[in-house]
């Protein structure tokens, strides 16, 4: 649980003395208006200095009624948040006040992540489970809950997606691939070839106009819209790189998943320098899944997290300065996996246990 530390000052003043005594001894009276008058400022700077209590966040969980798992969740364009159902064929919408509504996509491909696309739609991966399948697509979904889908011209294993800053959408391909896809469909490989053995996984749009990606085997990539790529090793001889986001501060931040003496929390700069974070005081040696990031809106990046071997689940907070703090999710064993900022400034997350989450950070 989160520990909060503030200070409290109650400060009394008690002196006694002969007040005659003070009259005839005017060094004494002007020492003693001195000292008083010290103390009233240091007062003063303490009461200025006294960290308010801060209200923890409140962590509300929306149960989904149907047998998929919600695995990705985006802010749409309509003021309501939109979620995948991997293993199932539902994208689900759900406002902020909680309700939520299903809608069947009417395809055999599991609904996996998406994103608010550039022309008033919600854009999609939809994924055949199967390596190297021809069967995956891309979809784009209308607000009404009106599928187009668009099959992605080579054998593939599609994962993630998001917007770029040319006004298509880009997705990641296990082949070793990052796609282009235009609004009309028209779509563009760009291969990717990483001699340790990783593949391209979650993706973002950075903030200096290039899409930003995590290689599971330790990179940092980052590819122009005309598809020139760039790596960064990350500084570990161990984890997997998993979700990476835009944060406040003109960085982006990823997530290392590991045993709790492994796990981090990465920033890397525009031009490519690494800090990571450690979590507090590991003992255990446990298995931490870390799903999810994004950039809050009070400034902090949040993160989903996941004790494998205590099966507790949270969802996490890191400073720009590297500060963590852990709040447990209602459910104990939840599985949260992605998360997203809101339009109604609350933070809002799936959970592999069949809920939406909000979380309030005000």
């Amino acid at each position: 649980m989160k520990a909060t530390y503030s200070t409290d000052y109650n400060g009394v003043l008690r002196a006694r003395f002969n007040p005659q005594r003070f009259l005839r001894d005017s060094g004494s009276f002007i020492r003693f208006r001195r000292a008083l008058l010290m103390l009233m400022t240091t007062g003063v700077i303490l009461f200025l200095w006294a960290a308010p209590v801060e209200a923890a966040p409140t962590i509300t969980e929306f149960h989904v009624s149907s047998a998929g798992v919600p695995q990705g969740i985006a802010s749409g364009p309509d003021g309501n948040l939109w979620f995948t159902e991997f293993y199932d064929n539902v994208v689900g919408r759900i406002s902020p006040k909680g309700n939520i509504t299903l809608f069947s996509l009417k395809t055999s491909n599991s609904a996996t992540y998406i994103t608010n696309g550039p022309d008033g739609a919600l854009w999609l991966t939809l994924l055949n489970d199967v390596g190297g399948s021809t069967t995956n697509q891309i979809g784009r979904l209308t607000t009404a809950g009106a599928l187009t889908t668009f099959t992605v011209p080579k054998a593939s294993y599609i994962w993630d997606i998001t917007t770029g800053s040319d006004g298509n959408l880009y997705f990641t391909d296990g082949a070793s691939r990052v796609w282009r896809i235009t609004t009309k469909g028209h779509f563009t490989a760009f291969p990717f070839q990483d001699s340790s053995g990783g593949y391209p996984y979650q993706i973002t749009s950075g903030p200096d106009g290039n899409l930003w990606f995590t290689d599971r085997a330790r990179l940092i990539g980052k590819m122009t819209t005309s598809g020139q790529f760039t790596t960064f090793k990350i500084p570990t001889t161990n984890a997997s790189t998993d979700d990476i986001t835009t944060g406040p501060d003109g960085n982006l931040w990823f997530t290392l998943d590991d045993s709790d003496t492994g796990s981090r929390i990465g920033r890397i700069t525009p031009s490519g320098t690494i800090t990571l974070f450690a979590f507090p005081s590991p003992v255990n040696s446990d298995y931490l899944f870390l799903n999810g990031i994004s950039a809050g809106p009070d400034g902090n990046l949040w993160f989903t997290f996941e004790d494998w071997n205590t099966k507790v689940s949270a969802i996490g907070r890191i400073t720009t300065a590297g500060a963590i703090t852990l709040f447990p999710t209602p459910t104990a064993t939840s599985g949260p996996t992605d998360i997203t900022s809101g339009p109604d400034g609350n933070l809002w997350f799936t959970e592999g246990a069949g809920n939406i989450g909000r979380i309030t950070t005000h």
